[in-house]
């Protein structure tokens, strides 16, 4: 029977390669955001234009960002979650991650914030991948590390969930922030870290 195990499953020899294929696809990540921005209006998440079948916005509106200072902030966060969870985040579940969560965003948002006309940003995945990634270091015995890291994010979340996405950011991107995308994301990351944590086992 089909497992997903096998795909979330870290590489246990990576802490000892000098290469490391996580910065590659960090790396392809951030060019496609980049490439992404010039396509916007193809692939925003749209509510109209899903329900008339363009599905794909489901996903690919966590790709495109409302404008430069947003993308510019999303790819700092994603370059600072590479750099911590470098030696315990592998590129395979990186990708993978980012992909699933990406659906758990977007159906999210779909299905239960029918007010959410147009979505925009991979924030809610980024607040996924750094709760992956604590949790990889925590598998990894870097109980420091993903113990913060997870704290901070799930802090993060409720103090938005209760007071609201943070004025300057709303101003700077110039749209206000889906705070639900952010819960989402994390729905998302814990059922993949429920994955890892057996796979490990």
């Amino acid at each position: 029977m089909f497992s997903i195990l096998p795909y979330l499953r870290d590489d246990d020899q990576m802490i000892s390669k000098p290469f490391k294929p996580l910065i590659f696809a960090v790396l392809f990540i951030t060019v496609s955001l980049v490439a992404m921005q010039f396509l916007q209006d193809t692939l925003v998440f749209h509510r109209q234009l899903i329900e008339k079948g363009q599905w794909w916005r489901i996903i690919s509106g966590n790709l495109v960002h409302a404008n430069t200072a947003h993308l510019l902030l999303n790819l700092s966060g994603l370059w600072i979650m590479a750099f911590l969870f470098i030696d315990t985040l592998s590129a395979k579940t990186f990708i993978i991650s980012s992909l699933i969560m990406s659906i758990f965003v977007g159906l999210g948002l779909f299905y239960l914030d029918p007010s959410l006309l147009k979505y925009y940003g991979f924030s809610g995945v980024l607040y996924g991948l750094f709760f992956v990634g604590g949790v990889t270091a925590i598998l990894s015995k870097d109980y420091f590390t993903g113990i913060s890291v997870i704290l901070f994010v799930i802090v993060k979340l409720i103090w938005d969930l209760i007071y609201g996405g943070n004025a300057s950011s709303e101003e700077l991107i110039g749209i206000p922030v889906a705070v639900n995308a952010h819960l989402y994301g994390i729905v998302g990351a814990f059922i993949i870290s429920i994955f890892l944590y057996v796979s490990e086992r």
